[in-house]
């Protein structure tokens, strides 16, 4: 007994050292991973989308090579239903999509049938507010001409941010102009706008100020943070509930450009996914890359937190989200 007792103590010690010094079994691995993004090439996703499929790979198992896609229509909402729908639901695909998608479903549910909280989003870019803007040419330098004149603001989708802050401070603010959607990006708005077929557009990130400066007048802001100079728009509403409606549509601006895996993808090849986009934001090569796209200011997000958020808001009442769809009729 005494043998057998020794002979079973040695072989246990064998098979702990074994495992102490064995490396880990690699949960996932990667292969070729393509990025979809829900708008136009030359725009602020697309740029920021070519930029993370430079670097993330890095950060990945398998270091896989990364590309990139262009898949527009809807402000996102064609790409999104895909995600949903028909992308594979192993990692290889993830997507760029607006930031407004989470609350889609509540503001166009006969056209966004899905489940925000099936998506799971793997991290973004951008916590800034979003601003309306007018072309230097249209002569609409001031709060008053922007909300009593008749002009165009172009926007992408009906789902998208374009659109839907420009509905948001049109309905809020009972301002005449109308709304012009169909664009592919924010690239084709700026170049409308400097035609003159349109005045200006909205929900656009403070990058895009600081980078045509000279061309374009700020009208107002949304969110938090914006320039004490220039008027908030949304804190002109005077209705209690209309007001959490509008903070609700706000919401989405902490979670600007974000990256989002379809529904089903494994927990452990989305955590992997997390992790090596956490890592990559703070990265110096990915840092010193982020800087060729002119003012871009970054201040990420972690998949987790955009999870926590997007639940948080859902949880609003049903008469909160009726009044943010009269928001952004």
């Amino acid at each position: 007994m005494r043998w057998i007792f020794a002979r079973l103590l040695a072989l246990f010690a064998v098979a702990s050292l074994s495992w102490v010094t064995s490396p880990p079994a690699q949960a996932v691995e990667f292969q070729t991973i393509t990025i979809k993004v829900g708008y136009g090439a030359g725009g602020g996703y697309d740029q920021t989308s070519r930029l993370i499929a430079r670097h993330l790979g890095r950060f990945l198992p398998g270091q896989p090579n990364i590309i990139v896609q262009n898949v527009p229509g809807g402000g996102s909402l064609k790409l999104t239903k895909m995600l949903v729908g028909s992308e594979p639901a192993d990692g290889s695909v993830i997507a760029s999509i607006s930031e407004a998608m989470f609350y889609a479903p509540i503001l166009d549910p006969e056209n966004a049938t899905f489940d925000p909280l099936a998506l799971q989003w793997i991290g973004s870019l951008v916590d800034d507010p979003a601003y309306c803007l007018t072309s230097k040419q249209s002569g609409i330098d001031t709060m008053e001409k922007f909300l009593q004149s008749d002009f165009l603001i172009g926007a992408t989708g009906k789902n998208s941010t374009t659109y839907i802050f420009a509905a948001l401070a049109k309905n809020g603010m009972k301002a005449k102009y109308k709304i012009v959607t169909g664009f592919d990006g924010t690239a084709d708005i700026e170049l409308a706008m400097q035609r003159g077929e349109i005045a200006g557009m909205c929900g656009v990130s403070s990058s895009l100020l600081r980078s045509d400066r000279a061309a374009i007048n700020i009208i107002g802001t949304f969110g938090q943070g914006g320039s004490g100079a220039t008027p908030s728009i949304s804190a002109a509403i005077g209705d209690p509930t209309a007001r959490q409606a509008a903070d609700l549509i706000e919401s989405a601006l902490h979670i600007h450009h974000p990256l989002v895996a379809p529904p089903g993808v494994p927990k452990e090849t989305v955590d992997a996914l997390r992790k090596a986009y956490s890592a990559m934001v703070v990265d110096a090569g990915f840092l010193a890359d982020a800087t060729k796209l002119g003012d871009l200011t970054l201040n990420p997000t972690s998949g987790e937190a955009i999870s926590q958020l997007v639940a948080q808001q859902l949880k609003a009442t049903p008469a909160v989200f009726a009044a943010a769809r009269e928001l952004v009729k």
